[in-house]
């Protein structure tokens, strides 16, 4: 019988330690491997405890809790963290995240690689993205074309395990801001110290509590007119601990006190005590509490007269006298204003009829008794993430900076440079050259329509400007286009700074090396099929505005990722597609440019308020001459020989046969012309002569 009433039991512990730890994270047990259960969560921080037996090993947490930085998707990373005793990581499990890179392109294998190089490593090595060598930081292998993301990632894990140490663990506590000014020692009385407020009193009388108390049957007080008279202060400030305390207790409370370390005197006389009949040394008092900014500030006792009395005459005098230890990890600040309140109660527990009431004194201290410190805390990292990046790729800012600087003077200067055909072409190729192989390949600054998402997400839930600045090329680019759009309209960019425009435009010319055959779109079949980039780009915006994730998913439909990106190292289908793409390029002159492109739609929406037409036209362009017309492959050129800016590439084709008057039709008839002329002339001189 005794077996199975065992049993019973057992089966009843079991279930009952499974319903009370319901909510226990999923994959705690990855994260630290050596932990045999896991406590329920605390909420001040919001942490898990981990047991080995029956001994406390470390903590558990979720990243989210604590950071919350946006990644490229301008959504954060949640990831459960595992956390030992001393600081050290013991693993790290991804829980959520809407990165693209790693859900539509190079899968989650890299990412789950990449968060197992933690395991081993401390809050200490200050731990880094990237390769190099540092003696104030561990580097952790990137994922290449995810920068932003792991980056971001490992932001988010050492400043949320910073966060859970400065709070739960022993060495890790925030640096102080303020330091105890020694040179503002004054050597004053007891009655000076209450002159200056340096200590402070909390007195209350059993009438007043009477007032508060509607039910003050069990008196703590009879025959007394003072209920209790409480002073306290803070000690670590040499005028106030020498004074209170004695000189040689105050040398013992220093020996005592760890580093950054407080601690305050608390001394009562009267029938009602600070201190519970049932309080055990050492322990956190339930009477007394003391709070600074709104937020609770634990202390304990420091159990500091056990074996010896109180020296001076002043802690002689009164009743009861502790000593009580701030931890640093509470962030307590002693040069800010703090209060002390002192619970009383009345009533009986038994017949659930307590009453409850705080009697409170705040306490501020002068500047001059401590001195501010300026803080360096280097394991904090405390730095937006942008900033970080933005230092660690100063040579690619560098050189996509000067290369924009370089396509304004073409731009500004484009008349003069066409003169020379030849050379402008050169120019021209070398340009795109570079905007494939180092902006796209290299930089990773290929513009996408997945960038504009969460400037559409920010109208709902607002705008942050360091989901932009994370990356700092897609930054200057896109800040440069926009600028562009109103200016010279969409044909800066998707002309000469769209990697994938440049490398349609290399197919372009492999097809007239080959001599491969163009098709020839009819201009009614044109006018119409350029919409369907707009109707892509609605469908896309409208999609996200449910779903951003799937809008990710249906924005596949640009080839970016899979030719630029990601170097056509994917999976089939995405790569055939994109190879396709190209394809087409070859018998039909920038085929996605002109007809899927849901960016260029966007572009050029914005870009129909442009101000100025820089590409200049004679009086007959259109009529009788149509060169320009048959020369501009894109079609942005219309019989008229009126430009459409919403189409134009900007090539700048047509201001070459603008500005060379042996190329442009006009210009040829009108030198003939003259030259007919001046022939007419000369014959007839002659006769004269």
């Amino acid at each position: 019988m005794w077996r199975f009433f065992t049993a019973l039991l057992l089966l009843f512990s079991i279930s009952s330690f499974t319903l009370a730890n319901t909510d226990d994270p999923a994959g705690w047990e990855k994260v630290f491997p050596k932990a045999t259960s896991i406590g329920e969560k605390e909420s001040s921080p919001p942490v898990w405890p981990v047991y080995q037996a029956f001994d406390k090993i470390g903590y558990v947490f979720h990243s989210l809790d604590y950071i919350t930085i946006p990644a490229f998707s301008g959504e954060p990373v949640d990831m459960l963290v595992g956390l030992d005793l001393n600081g050290k990581f013991t693993g790290v499990e991804l829980i959520e995240h809407r990165e693209p890179i790693f859900l539509h392109g190079l899968g989650e294998k890299p990412l789950l690689e990449f968060i197992t190089q933690y395991e081993g490593l401390g809050i200490r090595d200050n731990v880094k993205v990237g390769s190099g060598h540092s003696d104030t930081g561990t580097y952790i292998d990137g994922i290449t074309k995810a920068t932003v993301s792991v980056v971001v990632i490992n932001q988010s894990i050492v400043l949320s395990a910073l966060a859970v140490a400065r709070q739960k663990l022993a060495g890790f506590e925030a640096p102080a801001e303020v330091e105890i000014n020694q040179d503002a020692f004054e050597n004053l009385t007891v009655e000076e110290l209450n002159e200056k407020n340096y200590i402070k009193s909390l007195s209350f009388s059993e009438s007043e509590v009477q007032q508060q108390l509607a039910d003050y049957s069990q008196k703590n007080c009879t025959d007394c007119e003072n209920a209790i008279d409480l002073q306290f202060g803070y000690l670590n400030v040499p005028t106030i601990g020498r004074q209170i305390l004695s000189n040689d207790d105050y040398q013992r409370l220093l020996e005592k006190l760890e580093p950054n370390e407080h601690a305050i005197y608390i001394a009562s006389r009267g029938d009602y005590s600070f201190i519970d009949d049932d309080f055990v040394p050492a322990s956190v008092p339930d009477r007394v509490i003391i709070q600074q900014g709104g937020f609770p500030i634990e202390i304990r006792d420091l159990n500091f007269f056990d074996v010896s009395e109180p020296l001076t005459d002043y802690l002689q005098s009164f009743d009861q006298v502790k000593i009580f230890r701030i931890k640093p990890q509470t962030g307590f600040n002693p040069s800010s204003f703090w209060e002390l309140f002192l619970n009383v109660s009345a009533g009986s527990e038994i017949l659930y009829t307590v009453q409850n009431h705080q009697f409170g004194q705040g306490y501020q201290l002068p500047e001059q008794l401590f001195i501010k410190k300026e803080i360096v805390d280097t394991a904090s990292q405390d730095q937006p993430v942008w900033v970080a990046l933005w230092q660690s790729r100063k040579f690619q800012i560098a050189i996509i900076g000067l290369s924009l600087v370089a396509l304004t003077v073409i731009f500004v200067n484009q008349h003069k440079l066409v003169k020379k055909p030849k050379r402008f072409h050169q120019l021209r190729w070398a340009y795109l050259v570079f905007t494939l192989v180092y902006i796209g390949w290299y930089a990773q600054g290929q513009l996408s329509v997945v960038n504009i998402y969460p400037i559409i997400q920010s109208a709902f839930t607002g705008f942050r400007i360091d989901t932009y600045l994370n990356d700092p090329v897609l930054f200057i680019l896109w800040s440069y286009v926009f600028v562009s759009l109103f200016i010279v309209g969409r044909g800066l960019f998707c002309g000469w700074l769209c990697p994938f425009g440049a490398l349609q435009e290399i197919a372009a010319w492999i097809a007239k090396k080959l001599k491969i055959k163009q098709i020839k779109i009819k201009e009614p079949v044109h006018e119409k099929l350029v919409w369907v980039k707009y109707v892509i780009l609605i469908g896309l915006v409208a999609v996200s505005l449910y779903s951003v994730e799937m809008a990710e998913v249906w924005s596949e439909v640009e080839p970016f990722k899979t030719s630029i990106t990601l170097h056509f190292i994917r999976s089939w289908p995405f790569v055939v597609y994109s190879v396709v793409l190209l394809g087409l390029g070859l018998f039909i002159h920038k085929f996605y440019c002109r007809y899927v492109c849901p960016l260029g739609a966007g572009l050029a929406i914005l870009g129909w308020f442009h101000k100025v037409e820089w590409l200049t036209r004679r009086q007959e362009c259109g009529s009788p001459c149509a060169l320009c017309y048959h020369k501009c492959e894109i079609k942005a050129i219309k019989t008229t020989g009126k430009v459409d800016y919403n189409e134009c590439i900007q090539c700048l084709e047509c201001i070459v046969y603008y500005d060379n008057d042996d190329l442009c039709p006009p210009q040829i008839a009108k030198s003939k012309k003259a030259k007919k002329q001046s022939d007419k002339i000369i014959p007839s001189l002659a006769v004269e002569v």
